[in-house]
């Protein structure tokens, strides 16, 4: 399974947050051509570990990956972080700690980044081995 397709898909499905990022939805860091005026999320996988073990076979996988939400305004950044982290606990996955939250003055914005932990909701892998 790949954890940054699974939550993009989260992130997208919410109409709400859908007209604050629109697909200004970045992995890892963000790309040179990027609309950075507007606020925009960037997912990175911290670790993935095997969990719910079976005889020599686990079922599924515990995540931990990082979100930061990055905006010229901060409300707007608070709004889309809080609204990231309630779809995020719809779905199994919580917030672990909170890593960031500062404003930059040489790019004039706000960054919010945290961490969340778990088990991605209905996403098991019944009797086969993850490879």
């Amino acid at each position: 399974m790949n954890i940054l397709n699974t939550v993009k898909g989260i992130l997208l499905s919410d109409a709400e947050l859908k007209t604050h990022i629109n697909s200004r939805i970045y992995y890892y860091k963000v790309t040179e051509n990027a609309e950075t005026s507007k606020p925009f999320v960037v997912i990175t996988p911290v670790y993935d570990l095997p969990s719910d073990f079976m005889s020599d076979k686990y079922l599924s996988e515990e995540y931990l990956i990082q979100i930061d939400v990055e905006s010229s305004n901060h409300q707007k950044t608070i709004d889309i972080t809080k609204r990231i982290r309630y779809l995020l606990y719809q779905q199994n996955l919580i917030q672990a700690s909170s890593q960031l939250d500062a404003y930059f003055e040489e790019t004039k914005r706000y960054v919010m980044s945290r961490r969340y932990q778990g088990i991605p909701k209905n996403i098991y892998y019944k009797n086969q081995r993850i490879e």
